[in-house]
């Protein structure tokens, strides 16, 4: 069996736009919540998303209280900020060092190297020279020991005078010692150094050297205290100037014998840790450095409500290969080529995967067919006769072009090619275009086509293509079959964006600060909670001014479009299908998330902000028609084929039980009204659920909605309404699934009851997923998902055409 597989947990903020400062080693705990929070009534509403960020606040980088933090706008002071490490254990006592060196004129102070020695208990020992030291570097020896005192560390010997210490500090006798001393390398420097401390102490040595320092300045050196501790400040100082060289160094003495190994400043900050170092099982240290390249007192904080944050998720995997080198076009074209008359460019306006996208654009008349694609080559390796092979692309087709437009083919050379219409599309939104084939040749030429009438002009975009794939079948593997969304493309999976071959990368949370709330407690501790709340519940804010009566006849996916223009919101952040329903005019006044949700609700659709922040939004006919709603993507339960789960729950209740239905359009003649009197007589009561603001077109229409709901709560249902999943049970098999799911998912739950009994089994659709997340991201966290569902038994369950089960007749009901 591989090892465990744990996600990277990625914490970002834009605190100066359009970059984003990653935050991952400050958070503590995370909490998740896309699309809804519980399901109520036959029409499920999509709440907006929430995040609450829990951070380490302890060296107060995320106070908007301190202007010398690395978050500032900048002023023109020198202050260089508290910088932390944790060390594994508490120890008992503790300290932290902070020494400026200055950088010679035109030149940047830097660490040749850095040699360590933990004494063991004894009075004398050596420590040898860094590697790579020469005549006129700059040494710093830093020497701490626990027994005895500072008057028994004695000067150390070997080569050039060490002249005195130029900083001492005394945690007590018989606790915690520090002594410092510099010096400039000589032309016959030892192998090695001698120290002294008390007989009984346990001591560590660090040896810095250093060039292009400026001989002329001496060193900035400070300490503080860090008593009972595992979180070590080490202090601000005021170096020299903005390019000085940086040590910071920790120590303390507990008494570990499994270690005590140390986390420092954050690479992510520009820190290098140099050495980590522990004398048996008492004193343990670690030396960090950074090159200062600014500094700053600043005159405002940059951490401020309505900052964007987002949260994402990289899982190492061991996935298909994918055989087109250059899949999502990152750094240029190479590997690509255009049909006879056409053209292909890479471009940033628009991607959906990464930061680029393949440009097709039409230059000339290409008969018969008038296609333009762009064709991969070079992709034969390893996939042969006999072999299956899913091939994959992600295609936008913009608004100007889609009427000229009339399919997809994706293929290749030793493969047939498939068609995909673009009836069932909308323009301006990505699609993927998926097909798994055993190939009767060698693959080669993987080619996305766009057909189209040839009315589109010379040099017009008739579409973009990112993220293409040609995968071979994955290695057996209990977290990588193939079905998994992590290894097919699914949903916001991706790899090409990774520094890691065969790392995948998913979209948790993309939204913004709410607010900074700040605590304080004692000298050492503080935290700072970050509520955050997706683009979607911002919408509710933003009080349009009416229009005059616009789009009356469109269907509601083209008003969603509408609506979202009508916010500013951005083309390249929607997933929205085409509507199943027609509405009436629309003045796109008052709240937008409201009339948002009033189409979604006249549809029976959804319409929810997923975990990259783009709004989606689904027909009412999705579940019926797309495969991942038809088709059970995971089965839960306890057999060896199925996926673990911890609990699931289970309502049998009347709350969601309507066997009377009233929906009055809007302007409607009257009540269009569906009731069972079967159900009545056997729930001894009407309930009734009713509507009067929807805004379909006819009361033909209403009547359709009235009798759809009508079938699908007349009667109560024993149902499962949520599940939770603890993935470091079982890492392998469920981090793919807590990651990859989506809303609208399909899958299967199988219940046991405590005692025994007959198992209970449902499919059920996914409509709200929440992660909480607690510990550092990088460390294997405590991980919980729960996922609302939905009963599909009835929901999910109508008569579609094509499909093996629900498209038998006269065994299903029907959805207008």
């Amino acid at each position: 069996m591989p090892a465990p597989l744990y996600p990277q947990v990625i914490v970002e903020c834009q605190f100066t736009e359009p970059a984003w400062t990653d935050i991952s080693d400050w958070a503590r705990n995370i909490t998740i919540k896309q699309a809804v929070s519980r399901v109520e009534g036959p029409i499920p509403r999509y709440d907006s998303g929430t995040a609450t960020l829990v951070l380490d606040n302890r060296d107060r980088r995320f106070d908007p209280t301190h202007l010398d933090g690395p978050y500032v706008e900048s002023g023109g002071g020198s202050d260089s900020g508290i910088q932390q490490f944790t060390c594994e254990f508490t120890q008992y006592f503790g300290l932290g060092l902070t020494i400026d060196i200055k950088s010679a004129t035109g030149l940047q102070a830097e660490v040749v190297n850095v040699s360590a020695k933990a004494s063991g208990t004894t009075g004398s020992f050596t420590a040898g020279k860094p590697s790579g030291t020469l005549s006129g570097h700059r040494l710093i020896a830093v020497h701490l020991c626990d027994t005895g005192t500072l008057a028994e560390m004695g000067t150390p010997t070997g080569g050039a005078s060490w002249g005195t210490a130029i900083h001492t500090r005394s945690e007590g006798d018989d606790s915690l010692q520090l002594k410092v001393w510099a010096k400039t390398a000589g032309g016959s420097e030892p192998a090695t150094y001698g120290f002294t401390q008390n007989s009984g102490a346990d001591g560590v040595v660090f040896i810095i050297a250093i060039r292009n320092f400026d001989a002329a300045s001496s060193e900035i050196v400070a300490s503080q205290s860090n008593p009972e501790a595992a979180v070590f400040g080490t202090p601000s100082t005021t170096p020299h100037a903005a390019n000085d060289l940086e040590l910071r160094i920790a120590g303390g003495t507990a008494g570990n014998a499994g270690g005590a190994t140390w986390t420092p400043p954050p690479l992510a900050d520009g820190w290098t840790e140099w050495a980590d170092t522990q004398s048996q099982t008492y004193v343990t240290a670690s030396l960090a450095a950074k090159e200062l390249t600014a500094l700053g007192t600043g005159t405002a904080t940059r951490v401020k409500p309505g900052r964007p944050i987002r949260v994402r998720a990289s899982l190492a995997l061991t996935a298909a290969t994918n055989l087109i080198q250059n899949p999502s076009f990152e750094v240029d074209l190479t590997g690509w080529s255009a049909s006879a008359g056409g053209a292909i460019a890479r471009v940033s306006s628009i991607s959906r995967i990464g930061g680029y996208a393949c440009e097709i654009r039409r230059l000339a008349t290409n008969p018969p067919f008038f296609l333009y694609s762009a064709k991969a080559t070079g992709t034969a390796a390893g996939a042969t006769t006999g072999e299956t092979v899913t091939l994959s692309a992600y295609v936008y087709i913009p608004a100007a072009a889609f009427p000229g437009v009339s399919g997809i083919m994706l293929g290749a050379v030793g493969t047939t090619f498939a068609f995909v219409s673009t009836a069932g599309l909308a323009a301006d939104a990505w699609y993927r275009i998926s097909r798994t084939v055993v190939l009767s040749g060698n693959l080669d030429d993987v080619e996305v086509q766009i057909w189209t009438n040839d009315s589109h002009a010379d040099g017009q975009v008739v579409a973009y293509v990112d993220a293409v794939q040609a995968e071979e079948a994955a290695a057996a593997s209990p977290y990588c079959d193939g079905t998994q969304p992590a290894c097919s493309w699914t949903g916001t999976a991706h790899n090409s964006s990774s520094s890691r071959p065969g790392s995948f990368t998913w979209d948790l949370f993309r939204g913004f600060a709410e607010d900074w709330l700040l605590d304080w407690e004692g000298d050492y501790e503080s935290e700072i909670v970050v509520p955050c709340i997706d683009a979607l519940g911002q919408l509710a804010t933003d009080d349009r001014a009416a229009v005059a009566a616009v789009g009356a006849g469109e269907d509601s996916g083209a008003r969603v479009t509408r609506i979202l223009n009508s916010l500013g919101w951005p083309i390249g952040d929607r997933l929205i299908g085409v509507g199943n329903s027609t509405l009436q005019a629309t003045t796109l006044d008052g709240s937008g998330l409201a009339e948002l949700q009033l189409v979604a609700d006249t549809e029976i659709g959804e319409l929810y902000q997923d975990g990259a922040g783009r709004v989606v939004f689904r027909n009412r006919q999705a579940i019926l028609t797309d495969e991942r709603s038809t088709t059970v993507q995971a089965r839960f339960g306890g057999a060896t084929d199925q996926l673990p789960y911890h609990k699931v729950g289970i309502s049998y209740e009347q709350q969601q039980v309507a066997n009377s239905v009233r929906i009055t359009r809007v302007g409607g003649a009257a009540a269009q009204v569906a009731f069972d009197a079967a159900a009545i007589a056997d729930a001894h009561a009407t309930r009734t659920y009713e509507r009067t603001d929807l805004i379909m077109q006819s009361d033909a229409e209403a009547l359709s909605y009235a009798q759809l709901v009508l079938a699908m709560v007349k009667e109560p249902e024993l149902r499962f309404n949520e599940l939770e999943l603890r993935p470091q049970k079982a890492p392998e098999q469920l981090f793919p699934q807590v990651l990859g799911r989506q809303v609208g998912d399909r899958i299967q739950v199988e219940g046991h009851p405590p005692g025994g009994g007959q198992s209970v089994i449902r499919e059920v659709f996914v409509r709200g997923i929440e992660h909480e997340i607690r510990g550092k991201p990088g460390n294997q966290p405590r991980w919980q998902t729960r996922w609302v569902l939905q009963s599909a038994t009835r929901a999910g369950n109508f008569w579609t055409l094509g499909h093996p089960e629900l498209g038998k007749v006269d065994s299903n009901g029907l959805v207008y």
